[in-house]
């Protein structure tokens, strides 16, 4: 995605510093759940697009370094903009950058680090399937996270289906199964070029069953929620935005798959995504009716969560009580070093 007019929410009372978003619960929880431990993490992605907010990514850094409390940071993609973020520099130096955490750290790609490499986007001299290439065997070595303190992560690759697939990662903390799925914007890297269009089938097919292989695990497992972490936002239609969704659109599938899934699980389900650089806590799976009438069930036990994105860099501080029906507690971190002045 280039950058383009961003509209934030800093000034609306959905996304003041303090706000905190509970999510209902359809299901009571068991005794056992009920004592699952605390913990906290962070959601950052979108951040540091030109050299000059190289600054305002290194105030959040600073901050999610002083927070000793935290258990794990996610990186939703978008590593910069396309410009610098298809190039070995710039890969190089946010590897360092997420290793020098002292928290673990998972990362999921977005589309300026490989979709978007690509002369359409006034890039030149990079091949989109060459540069996702280069993004497996930097990011996504071992069994575990990046940074100092490492967790260790389910990666889909263990499966001989979808070995190369190491980005798509699940892991359990707080009685949550948290999973990743590699999905960028630019519509999921579908309809640019037949070989992109294979790539999408095959990594399309993948992230389906990885879904499927989340949800199924949380059941077994009786986990009190899950949340997935994705790159791309899959609703472009939703305001202040109101874009119309590219056809044949590359989130499709997943977004049926998704809605489908959290409604057979009942209890909480997190969409975590960046891509439109506006911070928003929704539920994109509301449902409309003609005036007058009555509209049909929503997903209630659905959210979605859109990360901070440039040019507003801070970062959205994340909660799990464990006697907290709900689970979740959202609260957004503003940088004060990053709060741009007015007159």
């Amino acid at each position: 995605m280039n950058r383009r007019k961003l509209i934030t929410l800093l000034g609306a009372a959905s996304c003041s510093i303090g706000i905190i978003v509970l999510l209902g619960l359809m299901r009571p929880l068991s005794a056992q759940q009920g004592q699952a431990q605390v913990l906290t993490f962070a959601l950052i992605g979108d951040l540091g697009y030109v050299p000059s907010e190289e600054a305002g990514l290194a105030n959040v850094l600073a901050e999610l370094n002083n927070d000793s409390a935290l258990s794990f940071v996610v990186h939703v993609g978008d590593l910069s903009s396309p410009r610098y973020g298809c190039t070995d520099e710039m890969q190089a130096r946010r590897l360092s950058q997420f290793n020098a955490l002292p928290h673990p750290l998972i990362y999921t790609p977005g589309d300026n680090e490989w979709t978007d490499c690509h002369e359409g986007q006034n890039i030149k001299g990079f091949d989109p399937l060459e540069r996702l290439a280069k993004l497996r065997t930097i990011f996504f070595q071992g069994e575990q996270s990046l940074g100092r303190r490492t967790i260790s992560l389910t990666r889909q690759s263990r499966d001989p289906d979808f070995a190369k697939y190491r980005e798509n990662v699940r892991w359990d903390l707080g009685g949550v199964t948290f999973v990743t799925l590699h999905v960028p914007g630019s519509n999921n890297g579908l309809g640019r070029s037949p070989e992109g269009d294979v790539e999408f089938s095959e990594r399309n097919k993948a992230n389906m069953a990885w879904l499927r292989q989340a949800f199924a695990y949380a059941q077994t497992n009786n986990s009190r929620a899950v949340m997935v972490m994705q790159q791309a936002n899959m609703f472009p239609e939703m305001p202040p935005f109101s874009g119309k969704p590219r056809i044949p659109s590359g989130y499709s599938d997943l977004r049926a798959l998704l809605e489908r899934e959290a409604a057979a699980f009942q209890r909480p389900v997190i969409l975590v995504n960046g891509d439109s650089h506006y911070f928003r806590i929704d539920n994109p799976f509301r449902k409309d009716a003609p005036p007058g009438q009555r509209p049909p069930p929503s997903l209630e036990n659905f959210l979605r969560v859109e990360t901070f994105g440039t040019p507003n860099h801070h970062w959205l501080h994340v909660t799990v009580e464990p006697n907290n029906p709900s689970v979740f507690v959202f609260r957004p971190r503003i940088v004060s070093a990053n709060v741009t002045k007015r007159n």
